[in-house]
């Protein structure tokens, strides 16, 4: 498929960055990010054995090494692609008018763009519309439209951005951003039968021509503890908040676990925060029993005298408990401040990282969490680091800072749409819902006919110099690990 040699834009200023990018589109193609149809892959669910029913709501994504490639989807070899002249002036990323006025309603080909650009996720709603643009810059044809829309991260703002896209003729909704706006936004697309690709992680929003396509954490918890089993660690045992999110990731974990070759032991709450979180891991690590078990063995070996036993107490000075635990992997979706508190109360009650394997979510992929010696050879499913790291650099040579993780969902939802409109002018679900799935930023990744979104995520592993890619991404869909 070929690229655009000119944007529409160029002729309202041929000296401004945004039409040098326009020129150059051919030669960036990000990563290619222009998202080339996967080969002959099949269903990961069907590998994993993810459990898809219940869904946990929005959590917080944090910031970030082989790369790993589709064959045949044109991602750059050059670690570098824009060195150089070809690079653009730092700081030179424009913010580009609002694209739906009486010229554009003209256009065939127009996509809206729901996201929250007021109230307090504005700075991130922002650059998750900087991301979109550069997609539609790379790779949208001609007669591509982009219109922003605010839906001031509300149910109410859904449904009133929804309604202004559909007005002006958009064919397909990217967005919104959180649960509460795709529900607004939803009912009036799904009235006017345009579909909505929105990156939110909560499946309880998703249904038949709405998708979710956020980092989804159950999806990240079946890739790590699919991993976990290929090293031998097949019991089970979760320690999730005492929340929404966690009696959501709760209802997944049975059918995770049966899945993928394990079984599923106990799964305890804790209330985040709670005085009582203290006594909650105490009891789950049932830490008095296996102190009791020490005491009384450390008596019997002192009360028989002999040399033997004399050296077994030996062995057994500076330990702290004795007797197995019943799990061998433990399931943790904490992060951040709460994730350190668990893990520091669980190695102080003799659950030890180095034999029980932790598995986390995307949200440990936190540099203030890898000095944690408590998570240390932790691991944890994440998008590939490489493409993003390539994206990143691009956009803050572009627009002067650091994008939020989570900006590579609008450019890979707009890549799609760009090139779904470019090559057939076809956004239905239908061709949404291409089983061979695309490419982007976050790896190959594919949208169901029931609205959920399936991803091929890495391994990651904490270790002392940082996370390190273990498992690489799978680079099509009938491979899992």
């Amino acid at each position: 498929m070929g690229f655009p040699k000119r944007h529409p834009l160029q002729n309202l200023d041929g000296n401004s960055a945004w039409c040098r990018v326009a020129r150059r589109t051919a030669s960036v193609v990000v990563l290619s990010l222009g998202l080339a149809a996967c080969s002959g892959t099949t269903s990961i669910t069907d590998l994993l054995g993810m459990q898809r029913d219940g869904a946990p709501v929005e959590t917080a994504n944090n910031p970030a090494n082989d790369p790993t490639r589709a064959p045949d989807q044109g991602l750059l070899t050059d670690a570098n692609p824009w060195p150089g002249d070809s690079a653009l002036p730092e700081g030179e990323g424009q913010e580009i008018l609002t694209l739906y006025n009486d010229e554009a309603a003209l256009n065939e080909k127009r996509v809206a763009l729901l996201l929250p650009l007021s109230g307090p996720n504005e700075e991130l709603g922002r650059a998750m519309r900087h991301a979109a643009e550069l997609a539609m810059f790379d790779i949208a044809g001609d007669d591509f439209v982009l219109m922003p829309i605010d839906t001031a991260g509300t149910y109410q703002g859904g449904q009133a951005a929804a309604h202004q896209a559909i007005n002006a003729g958009a064919k397909m909704i990217l967005g919104p951003l959180f649960a509460e706006s795709v529900s607004g936004a939803s009912e009036i697309a799904k009235a006017a039968g345009v579909p909505v690709i929105a990156f939110s992680n909560n499946q309880r929003v998703a249904e038949s021509g709405v998708w979710v396509n956020g980092f989804v954490p159950e999806d990240q918890i079946a890739r790590a503890s699919g991993y976990a089993t290929t090293q031998g660690k097949y019991r089970f045992a979760a320690l999730l908040p005492q929340n929404d999110y966690g009696r959501q990731i709760a209802g997944a974990l049975q059918g995770i676990v049966s899945r993928v070759g394990g079984s599923l032991g106990r799964v305890a709450f804790y209330a985040p925060g709670s005085e009582n979180l203290e006594q909650t891991i105490r009891d789950f690590a049932n830490y008095d029993a296996r102190r009791a078990n020490l005491r009384a063995r450390k008596r019997e070996l002192q009360a028989d005298g002999s040399a033997a036993s004399q050296r077994a107490l030996k062995r057994l000075e500076g330990v702290d408990t004795l007797g197995e635990l019943d799990f061998d992997a433990l399931i943790l979706p904490a992060t951040g401040g709460e994730l350190r508190q668990v893990s520091a109360l669980l190695a102080y009650f003799d659950i030890d990282s180095s034999e029980v394997q932790f598995i986390g979510t995307f949200g440990w992929n936190d540099p203030g969490l890898f000095s944690e010696p408590a998570l240390k050879g932790g691991i944890f499913a994440a998008p590939d680091p490489e493409n993003w790291k390539l994206f990143s650099d691009r956009f803050e040579r572009t627009f002067g800072e650091q994008p939020p993780r989570i900006s590579s969902l609008a450019y890979d939802s707009a890549a799609l749409a760009a090139v779904l409109s470019r090559d057939s002018g076809d956004m239905t679900r239908d061709a949404v819902t291409n089983a061979n799935g695309f490419v982007g930023v976050d790896g190959i990744f594919r949208l169901t006919a029931q609205g959920r979104s399936e991803r091929g995520y890495a391994v990651m592993q904490i270790q002392p110099d940082g996370a390190k890619v273990v498992a690489p991404a799978p680079a099509a869909f009938d491979q899992v690990f």
